[in-house]
């Protein structure tokens, strides 16, 4: 592997751990103290991408994608969309962890988590965190039954 491989590894797995601690109840929860899914998703692109939610809001309001803002910002799109899934992973571990789902919710969210990433990297416009439609369709939302 090369040094930058291990670079992204790395940051990677800081990227999940933080958020596993930070955002996970939030992620499973769909919302509370720490926002919906979505936004845990948007924080953890600008962590990548080193910028701030505000940066990403304002150029997907302006028409860019997140995967061109990653272009832009000397990134690769692989990268953000590995950043973006090992966050959600780790959250959803995190909550299975913890007992606010189960272990068939946890596949079925991994599972779609995913399709889930790509649709927000290549998605404008619109709002990037609490109260829109996608953070109910994620599949990060946890409910007892």
């Amino acid at each position: 592997m090369t040094r930058r491989s291990l670079s992204l590894i790395a940051l990677v797995l800081v990227i999940g751990g933080t958020l596993a601690v930070s955002a996970g109840p939030a992620l499973a929860r769909g919302g509370g103290g720490g926002g919906t899914g979505k936004s845990a998703l948007i924080q953890a692109a600008a962590t990548y991408l080193g910028v701030t939610k505000a940066d990403i809001v304002a150029a997907r309001r302006a028409g860019q994608t997140l995967a061109q803002l990653a272009v832009a910002k000397g990134k690769t799109v692989q990268g953000l969309r590995n950043a973006l899934v090992a966050a959600g992973n780790a959250s959803i571990n995190a909550a299975l962890a913890a007992g606010r789902i189960t272990s068939a919710q946890a596949t079925a969210k991994k599972a779609a988590l995913p399709a889930r990433v790509e649709r927000l990297i290549t998605s404008t416009g619109g709002s990037c965190s609490h109260g829109d439609s996608d953070s109910d369709s994620s599949g990060l939302r946890g409910r007892h039954r």
